[in-house]
């Protein structure tokens, strides 16, 4: 039997399915068995959530925890998480003593790795445990799988600084988008494109309209990493015939929003999805920065979008010939073209096939900018 370690930041039952929940759903299934390893969280941030009343709906148990066949939960909570204070010297300091604390994975992590076929390392604080890994087994082959650019996420600048060289301890690095790929100087990096759920993604068809009574345009955020609300409340007052919703926790929020902006809060990933299916106007609303552009094709939002015909409306520096439904909120006809888009389906990638090519080394045929004919769902 095949093994693979997968080594994240999320919890592996939250309803927020982030890409290695499918990545190990895909593995387990061709028959493999996969130790998913949730790094990152501390006894700070548990009690934070317990204060708030948002703690992880199981009990979370150290070491590891049989979760179904051939799924096992790797768990460790240190004493604290690695935080931005604003302070370079402390957050270098806090590194340091996170790091040291991180070698409390060795009981944990040493039997799964040692017979592991792959591990495969998530972006962001996951790629911190890679010089552990390689001093608990040296010939073992381990896979960056590089989800967001780590330059925008808010991490410390000393793990920030860290990336390339851990990234050069991996075997291989795996990413999407084709501008990031351009950062990192290794002898070994493949396009992998994101994916989507195409066997548990229901027809529209099949769906009761969650907008009911509609509006005029309904228009849908699904997500809210990197987002930029004042943005795109200044669009939803510019445009009254328009209903947006965010799905999602929305930390900072302007004093006041107007009445055509919903913000939903969390929602089950089914309900998220019913409103995708029924929106008109997909909302990829992130901040407009340099860099965001990696976005188009890492975003789960737009992929989501793209499967089900959406016109995606966001930041113009987001747009590009290969996704022809991205539209700019700077572009004169943009709310015209949104408004009388016709959808066009996409072909996808599944995420199996992204879990085959993780575990296989080799790229996904065709590239992800080659969008596959349209399709009807």
């Amino acid at each position: 039997m095949k093994r693979a370690v997968l080594l994240s930041t999320n919890l592996p039952w939250s309803d927020r399915r982030a890409s290695f929940h499918w990545i190990a759903d895909a593995l387990v299934d061709a028959g493999w068995e996969v130790d998913f390893a949730t790094i990152g969280y501390s006894q700070l941030a548990l009690w934070k959530q317990r204060r708030s009343g948002d703690a992880p709906s199981r009990a979370l148990r150290r070491r590891r925890t049989c979760l179904g066949p051939r799924l096992h939960h790797l768990f460790l909570p240190q004493a604290f998480h690695p935080v931005v204070t604003g302070g370079a010297y402390l957050d270098a300091m806090l590194g340091r003593a996170w790091q040291k604390s991180s070698r409390k994975w060795v009981p944990i992590l040493s039997e799964p790795i040692v017979r592991t076929d792959v591990v495969i390392v998530e972006s962001g604080l996951p790629l911190a445990l890679v010089p552990l890994i390689r001093r608990m087994a040296p010939d073992v082959s381990i896979t960056y799988r590089i989800n967001d650019d780590v330059s925008a996420m808010r991490l410390p600048r000393w793990l920030k600084a860290a990336e390339e060289n851990w990234a050069g301890m991996c075997d291989r690095l795996s990413l999407a988008s084709p501008e990031l790929a351009r950062r990192f100087d290794h002898p070994n990096v493949t396009l992998d494109p994101m994916g989507v759920p195409r066997s548990t993604l229901p027809a529209k068809d099949g769906m009761a309209d969650p907008y009911l009574p509609r509006q005029p345009v309904e228009a849908v955020c699904a997500g809210t990493s990197h987002i930029d609300l004042r943005r795109l409340s200044d669009w939803a007052q510019d445009h009254p015939l328009w209903r947006c919703h965010i799905v999602g926790r929305v930390k900072e929020r302007p004093d006041a929003l107007p009445a055509n902006l919903i913000l939903h809060g969390e929602l089950p990933y089914c309900h998220m999805l019913d409103l995708v299916a029924h929106a008109d106007v997909g909302l990829a609303a992130y901040r407009d920065c340099p860099g965001v552009e990696y976005q188009r094709a890492h975003s789960n939002r737009i992929q989501l979008y793209r499967h089900y015909g959406l016109p995606i409306l966001g930041p113009d520096r987001l747009c590009h010939p290969s996704v022809p439904a991205l539209l700019g909120y700077e572009q004169p006809d943009a709310a015209f073209r949104c408004e009388t888009w016709r959808r066009r389906p996409e072909a996808l990638p599944d995420w199996s096939d992204l879990a085959r090519a993780l575990v296989q080394n080799v790229e996904i045929d065709p590239p992800f900018d080659v969008a596959a004919p349209p399709a009807r769902l």
